[in-house]
Formats: C-alpha cells, structure tokens, sequence
C-alpha cells in the first residue's frame, strides 16, 4: 500500500510543535515517507513512529496536496523532576514518568521530594495551577507521608501547608507574599488551623 509512487508523490514532510523532542530523530523517521502516495500516508503509520519518542504525546497529520505532508506533535510537557531512591526522573503534566532524559535541559524545572509524592503531586499540581500558582517561581515541593506539602520558592521562602485544606492557605500566601511588610519573613507555616506564624 504504502510504496514509492509517481501519483502524488510525498516531497516535503515538516513539523510542528517539537520542543523538548529530538526534531533530526523525528525528521529522519519521517522522511521515509517521501516518494509515498500521499492518499495512503495513514495515521496508523506515525504511530509506530511515536512509540520511541518519549516526550511525543500525540502526532497529528495534515496533508497539504498535491505533494506536503505537516506533522503538529503535541508534547508530553514535563512540570518537575521527581526524586526517588537517590534517582532522577521527569514527570509530566499529564502523569507520565520519563526515565531517560538529558537533564542539563530541565535544570529549570522544580524537584518533588519525599516517598510517595509521585502518587499525590499530580492532584497538588492541579490545585496550584487553578489558583494561577506559577510553577517557576518554585524551587522545590517536598512532600510528607502524613499527607503534607512544604514548597520551597526560588527566593528562598518557604510555605509550610495543612494537610487538609491547603488551597486557603495558598491564597491566603499569594495575597500576602509581595507586600513589603512581609518581605522579611522567610517561613510562612501554615500548618495550624486558621493561623499563619511567620519566622
């Protein structure tokens, strides 16, 4: 089905969309369907693509005829790198573990620390970001067993959360933590109901 043919030959395949994935990688699997028909470039055929690229989540196809195909690659987009039994590993937004990863590229992201925080920072990580809670402005989240967060910021605040709930607390910090009154404070412990100690 799918072999070199003169009838409306394929004769330029882009992409779209690739941010953290190998672009040469995904470029040279995908030129093999040059000189293919492009009635029968099937979607079925990129996802035997997909399955060894790690941060692709989903690949679409647009043909542009007579002769173009656009590949639009949505990404897995990793929001932090969890720390586990003394290794390293990226998680996604979408839930996904990446084992191999060139870490140099995602110095920027926070570490997740703590036993058991893989299972729990998905539905904290949604909280925060109802609350427009901007990920980069976090240098660590570290998670406790008794079902607790402490988030440490990249300035060196550090917000001490209940562990019930804790989006109060969050607004309550995002409200507070500019004004210059508050400035000199490091710790904001959150823990005790309905009072906030500063340190």
């Amino acid at each position: 089905e799918n072999a070199k043919s003169s009838f409306l030959p394929v004769r330029t395949v882009t992409i779209e969309g690739a941010i953290n994935s190998d672009k040469e990688k995904i470029q040279r699997k995908l030129n093999n369907f040059k000189g293919n028909n492009i009635v029968f470039v099937s979607r079925s055929k990129l996802r035997e693509i997909k399955d060894d690229l790690i941060f692709v989540k989903e690949l679409r196809i647009k043909k542009v005829y007579p002769d173009k195909i656009k590949v639009i690659i949505i990404e897995h987009k990793p929001i932090g790198i969890l720390i586990n039994k003394n290794q390293n590993f990226l998680l996604t937004e979408s839930g996904k573990i990446i084992k191999n990863y060139q870490s140099k590229d995602f110095k920027y992201l926070p570490l997740i620390n703590g036993p058991g925080a893989e299972k729990k920072f998905h539905i904290f990580y949604r909280s925060l970001k109802n609350m427009n809670f901007q990920n980069n402005l976090i240098s660590q989240y570290n998670y406790f067993h008794i079902n607790r967060w402490d988030i440490i910021l990249k300035n060196g605040k550090v917000i001490k959360l209940p562990t019930t709930k804790y989006e109060n607390s969050l607004k309550k910090f995002l409200t507070i933590f500019n004004k210059i009154e508050f400035s000199d404070f490091q710790v904001f412990d959150f823990r005790i109901k309905g009072e906030l100690i500063l340190r």
